[in-house]
């Protein structure tokens, strides 16, 4: 579209404006520069004038001494007092000036201004602290005679004040008019500059009407893939319903996720993520027939529509040829990964007729394929939206319980293997749903840390935690500890303050050794999260290896992160027996962690024998139903005064 004489004149308008602008500016600095001038010829000739009033005074002064001597009259003596002090401001005028400083800056400022000093430090008692009728002729005389050197050097320094006042004055003046030359070519150089400017913006204008296809491409295309974004996506699924509608065919969209393309972000870097992403763009859109559309929403997901629809045939072998095609290795120079993709099939008219519930039928199948096992396809089902109701009717009641404190800490014993006591305890979370009653932790847990409440949850478990330990400090054992459950999200989050658990501790006078953090081993090769659980450890908090031997922790990372306390996982534990080889494993991992210097928790203790098996062994410490399930704080305390020392399997 060409120019309209309306925008013409508006950017005519705006360029005189800025022109005036300018020439309004060039008058005020050149206005300025004229006072600052003038300002500085006065500070000068300010100098010149008190010198030359000092010398004046002075020969005032002196001619008042001689009629002093022809006349010793009262009304001579008083104005020979009067020229006295006069002639004393004069000098302090001179003195007291800063710029007489600068500009005098001499030897002969400096000797003259002496000499005067010296001069009235000789006389004052003479004029000022006597009485006119004890100036006597030799009185008179004595001054006459201290002042006469003086005066030449007074005149010598009025010739140079006057000079170096005439030469600074013609430098300052100079240099102002450079200024001021200066200030109007920057001036008029701004003008040129502006000129350009809306120039270029003219000639930019033109172009960027003349690319309207690029901008529309721009705002209708994903920039990485080159696939349609989510507003061309959602404009194309509208159309397709249309003619859907009006042939009377059906439409299936598929929600495809890249499975664990997070963990090739995190460790390989947005480069290579990016250059995955658009390879498996690329698959995808040579899976499809040229009529479908792929478009990717954002992230690793990506849409696929499929119309004009008579049978569900063609939908299953499009899903199958993704799969297989999204399984097939992704080389990228150096790296070689593999993924695989979940995706969330629906159909339209039968299970939604408007484009959001469709994508969010889609949405919900591709959520049960990833939970089914991930790579795979699974068609939506109406129980789906059911479960979907259920899930945010869970979190709403998750977040209502957060804000009504339905939450409360239950405490399972740990106990010393070696001498019985009760050293230490877990700390674990149960749920008092108002409707439901005790909400088992794997029913809300995983829901807490997909929608990221698990950091408010693990900051309230935090507290009351470190609240109870204070006081089992004071009541039961001065080096008590509690053992809190954190969440790879809590560290991986910069939600968790970690500043505040440490004031925390710090208000309940606390040491951090209080409170043991067990993770799990996914932490340790989580960048974000390990970099936190350096953190934590520097304020002290001891840290515990939960469910050890099921993961994938090696021995670089037990000492890298300095880890107190190893949980032998409760499979190794269940069917321990003496020369099984779930024993030599335990053994294995007890020898390991003691010389590493790590001290050893087995949980899942239920009888006697598994616990004399493993004290046998040396196992630190011992967990289980053998001893007491968790109970409430209330509970807890009551038990462990009852039986402090357990030489018995009880609590």
């Amino acid at each position: 579209m060409p120019i309209t004489k309306r925008k013409k004149y508006w950017l005519t308008l705006v360029s005189i404006g800025l022109v005036l602008s300018f020439s309004v500016t060039l008058y005020i600095q050149f206005y300025q520069s004229r006072l600052l001038a003038s300002a500085v010829e006065y500070n000068e000739n300010d100098v010149s004038w008190g010198v030359f009033q000092l010398e004046r005074e002075a020969l005032q002064f002196q001619l008042s001494l001689k009629n002093a001597l022809d006349d010793l009259s009262n009304e001579a003596l008083d104005q020979l007092q009067l020229r006295y002090e006069i002639l004393w401001s004069r000098f302090d005028v001179v003195a007291l000036n800063p710029t007489s400083a600068r500009l005098l800056d001499s030897e002969e400022y400096r000797s003259a201004l002496a000499q005067l000093d010296g001069f009235f430090d000789a006389t004052e008692h003479y004029v000022i602290d006597a009485s006119p009728a004890a100036l006597d002729r030799q009185t008179i005389q004595q001054i006459s005679r201290t002042l006469e050197p003086v005066l030449p050097a007074l005149q010598a320094l009025s010739n140079l004040s006057i000079h170096r006042a005439i030469e600074l004055a013609e430098f300052r003046t100079s240099e102002v008019r450079d200024q001021i030359k200066i200030s109007t070519a920057l001036i008029f150089f701004q003008l040129v500059l502006t000129l350009v400017f809306f120039y270029m913006v003219i000639r930019l204008v033109r172009k960027l009407q003349a690319s309207h296809a690029e901008l529309d491409k721009l705002a209708n295309f994903d920039l990485l893939t080159g696939l349609p974004n989510r507003r061309l996506f959602y404009d194309r699924l509208e159309q397709e319903i249309r003619k859907a509608e009006r042939d009377r065919k059906r439409i299936a969209l598929m929600y495809i996720d890249l499975d664990n393309f997070k963990d090739v972000n995190d460790t390989q870097g947005h480069e290579v993520g990016d250059a995955l992403l658009k390879e498996a763009s690329s698959r995808l859109s040579k899976s499809i027939r040229k009529s479908d559309t792929v478009a990717r929403l954002g992230g690793d997901e990506f849409t696929v529509i499929l119309p004009g629809l008579d049978d569900f045939e063609n939908v299953a072998q499009v899903s199958e040829t993704i799969l297989a095609r999204l399984t097939e290795p992704f080389c990228n120079g150096e790296h070689r990964n593999f993924i695989s993709a979940s995706i969330g099939i629906t159909i339209y008219p039968d299970d939604a007729a408007d484009v959001n519930t469709l994508l969010q039928h889609a949405d919900q199948a591709m959520y049960v394929a990833k939970h089914l096992g991930r790579n795979r396809y699974h068609y939506f089902t109406p129980d789906m939206q059911d479960l979907a109701l259920a899930r945010m009717q869970r979190i709403h009641d998750l977040r209502n319980a957060l804000t009504n404190r339905e939450f409360c800490l239950c405490y399972q014993p740990i106990v010393d293997l070696a001498s019985g006591r009760v050293r230490k305890a877990e700390a674990l979370i149960r749920w008092n749903h108002p409707a439901e009653g005790l909400v088992a932790p794997g029913d809300f847990i995983p829901l807490a840390e997909e929608t990221g409440l698990i950091i408010e949850m693990g900051s309230w478990i935090f507290e009351e935690a470190a609240e109870q330990v204070s006081s089992w400090r004071q009541n039961l054992d001065p080096d008590f500890q509690i053992s809190i459950n954190t969440s790879p999200v809590q560290l991986r989050s910069n939600g968790s303050k970690l500043e505040d658990w440490l004031a925390w501790l710090e208000q309940l006078d606390l040491p951090g050794d209080a409170i043991a953090m067990e993770i799990t081993e996914s932490i340790l090769m989580d960048a974000a999260a390990s970099e936190r659980l350096l953190a934590v450890q520097k304020m002290g908090l001891e840290v515990s290896l939960d469910d050890f031997g099921t993961g994938y922790s090696t021995l670089s990372y037990l000492k890298k992160f300095d880890i107190d306390y190893l949980k032998i996982d409760r499979s190794f534990v269940q069917n321990l027996a003496p020369a099984s080889s779930d024993a030599a494993l335990c053994e294995a991992i007890i020898l390991m962690a003691h010389k590493l210097g790590i001290r050893v928790i087995a949980e899942g203790i239920e009888t006697e024998a598994q616990r004399a098996c493993l004290a046998a062994m040396g196992c630190d410490y011992g967990q289980g139903y053998l001893f007491s399930k968790a109970v409430n704080a209330a509970e807890f305390e009551q038990r462990i005064r009852r039986n402090r020392i357990l030489s018995q399997p009880c609590l």
